[in-house]
């Protein structure tokens, strides 16, 4: 056998040699451990199964726990719960509790006696301003009125019956043309013995008790009737106007009761009026409400919410809107207690809410659900890590 022969035979055996002992190696590996790796494969299927008894296991709760954070669970039953319409609302001037000041004639305002804000009582003098055409009614009422008192002592024996008819005429219209000018027939006195400049003042009083809310004039400002000089409003009462679409106004009612929520205050209202045309440019319906306003908080311009609660519909299942939470995956969800006394969480939709009720579905009537302190249960739960779902 030559060297190269041997060299080649003896490779072949070496490289058999290492296969044979590989093989060995593999089978001891295999068969050696065997039984520690089924082991330990057990023990983490028997983990996992631990782990999900433990995920759906719910939060215990004690009683005095419960007591001091105030937790409270109660049958979630069918009931029939009020639709309730928001609509935006302003306040504006009640018109039936407020007043204007005009002048009764073109004249220049020589005095002011009331200013934004005052409260005044009805007959009060507000302003006084001097009119020319008031100087020329008063001298003609005195010069009437002496010929009345003349013909009148004289009698019907003395003066004839067309001077006694001409004289009282005379006297009742030149009368007339004063009252015109806000001069009452107990003022008829003292306003004919006026003389000179103060015959021409004419004094502008409240119309009612109530607060000034508006006095847009300067004091030696030419005026003219119908200018609006103060306005008097009554703050004890309040409207609001809010807009609804047609189909909301069909279920409402005169005499309705509504709130009026202005920031974190509650105020109760009353449906007066349901305008009984649409508006054509917004294409909604108005209404009016009247509400109490004895703290001044409803000021004429304030924007408030008005909720108005619709009674009919079927029953639901509803519970008080912070007994719906947001669960970690971002599904709504409430809480019940189990036969065991824990609390599970359990998935539900969140069909309606308002500012106080959510209405849901997914849940079975009759299950006891926590409607108080669902928070401190959701922080509870949290803190072990259970599956919100409860796989």
């Amino acid at each position: 056998m030559t060297k190269l022969t041997r060299a080649k035979t003896i490779g072949l055996g070496l490289a058999g040699l290492a296969l044979v002992g590989g093989g060995v190696l593999i089978w001891m590996a295999g068969g050696g451990t065997n039984a520690p790796t089924q082991e330990i494969i057990d023990r983490k299927n028997e983990a996992k199964v631990e782990g999900s008894h433990t995920e759906s296991a719910g939060v215990e709760i004690s009683p005095e726990a419960m007591a001091q954070a105030g937790i409270r669970v109660a049958p979630l039953m069918p009931r029939v719960v009020p639709l309730l319409i928001r609509a935006p609302g302003e306040v504006v001037t009640n018109r039936f509790g407020s007043g204007v000041v005009t002048p009764p004639t073109t004249g220049t305002v020589t005095e002011r006696r009331a200013a934004l804000g005052d409260r005044v009582r009805k007959g009060q003098v507000l302003a006084v301003l001097y009119s020319p055409e008031m100087a020329e009614a008063l001298s003609q009422f005195r010069i009437v009125e002496q010929e009345w008192r003349r013909v009148r002592e004289l009698g019907r024996e003395i003066v004839s019956d067309r001077r006694f008819n001409e004289a009282r005429a005379a006297r009742q219209q030149a009368l007339t043309r004063l009252v015109g000018f806000g001069v009452s027939p107990s003022q008829l006195e003292a306003v004919a013995e006026r003389d000179g400049a103060a015959a021409g003042h004419v004094q502008l009083v409240a119309p009612r008790d109530g607060v000034v809310g508006s006095d847009a004039f300067d004091v030696g400002e030419l005026v003219v009737p119908g200018r609006t000089l103060f306005t008097i409003v009554d703050e004890r009462t309040a409207w609001i106007e809010a807009r609804v679409s047609p189909v909301q106004a069909q279920n409402l009612r005169v005499g309705q009761l509504a709130t009026l929520r202005v920031g974190d205050a509650e105020i109760a209202a009353v449906l007066r009026s349901v305008q009984p045309m649409v508006d054509p440019v917004t294409r909604t319906v108005t209404l009016r409400f009247d509400a109490g306003n004895a703290d001044g908080l409803l000021r004429s311009g304030l924007f408030v919410e008005v909720e108005i609660p619709v009674e009919g519909g079927a029953p639901v299942l509803a519970l008080p809107l912070d007994a719906v939470l947001r669960g970690p995956d971002g599904d709504w969800q409430v809480f019940f207690a189990d036969d065991a006394g824990r609390f599970r969480p359990a998935e539900v939709k969140l069909m309606r809410a308002d500012a106080r009720i959510a209405v849901v579905e997914g849940i079975d009537p009759g299950t006891p659900v926590v409607v108080a302190g669902a928070f401190f249960v959701q922080s509870e739960a949290a803190k072990g890590g259970f599956d919100p779902h409860n796989h």
